[in-house]
């Protein structure tokens, strides 16, 4: 720390290093409400008086939701020189895809980790139409869990030989079978005594630029 800076108690600093893990490893701050469960504070007033300590000691920056607004959010703290990790959109609310409803403001982050359930993830883009009946397009972004095995009938990404390829798995006595989702395209059939087969992961996910 600077030299500048003023020494924090030891409650002040064990929340300044929990804002900032959570920052470096999810890429945005915490809410109030998760500073209060992590450190058993019953009070949100309790978490803004630490907040604004910090902030008087040059800790952190906040910035007000509202310019009236007296009290700031705890999404709004940014920690100098800390970059964030992770990545995460604004949660604003629901919306109807039937019948409209009643619109209520949510402030909360969407953690694309979190979403998909797994630290041990990687993204690959889809070339192509083979799984289109799936509902996965060309140009798509599907999300997958890294794993080497799989159960029958799950959508995998596997290497065949030195080409990768998303089907769906199926093994049957003396061969493997991947399955494209196209009812105009014939499967992939390959026999593992003579070809070299990895599954690389299990589809969790697409995530599809419109």
């Amino acid at each position: 720390m600077s030299e500048e800076k003023i020494a924090l108690t030891k409650k002040q600093e064990a929340i300044y290093n929990f804002i900032r893990k959570h920052i470096e490893e999810k890429g945005f701050p915490p809410a109030i409400r998760d500073i209060c469960t992590e450190f058993g504070i019953s009070s949100p007033n309790g978490v803004m008086c630490h907040l604004k300590a910090l902030e008087a000691k040059k800790y952190i920056n906040r910035i007000q939701k509202h310019k009236n607004q007296q009290r700031a959010q705890a999404r709004g703290i940014t920690i100098p020189g800390v970059s964030a990790g992770g990545f995460s959109l604004p949660l604003v609310g629901v919306v109807a895809a039937g019948r409209a409803i009643e619109a209520e403001e949510q402030d909360d982050r969407l953690e694309m980790r979190e979403l998909f359930g797994s630290d041990d993830l990687f993204v690959v883009k889809v070339r192509g139409t083979s799984m289109i009946e799936g509902h996965i397009a060309d140009g798509d972004y599907v999300v997958i869990r890294k794993c080497e095995t799989c159960e029958n009938g799950e959508k995998v990404v596997a290497m065949v030989e030195k080409a990768m390829t998303l089907k769906k798995y199926y093994k049957k006595k003396n061969e493997i079978q991947l399955h494209p989702m196209n009812s105009t395209m014939e499967p992939i059939i390959v026999d593992p005594s003579r070809e070299d087969i990895r599954i690389l992961g299990v589809l969790t996910g697409v995530i599809r630029k419109c």
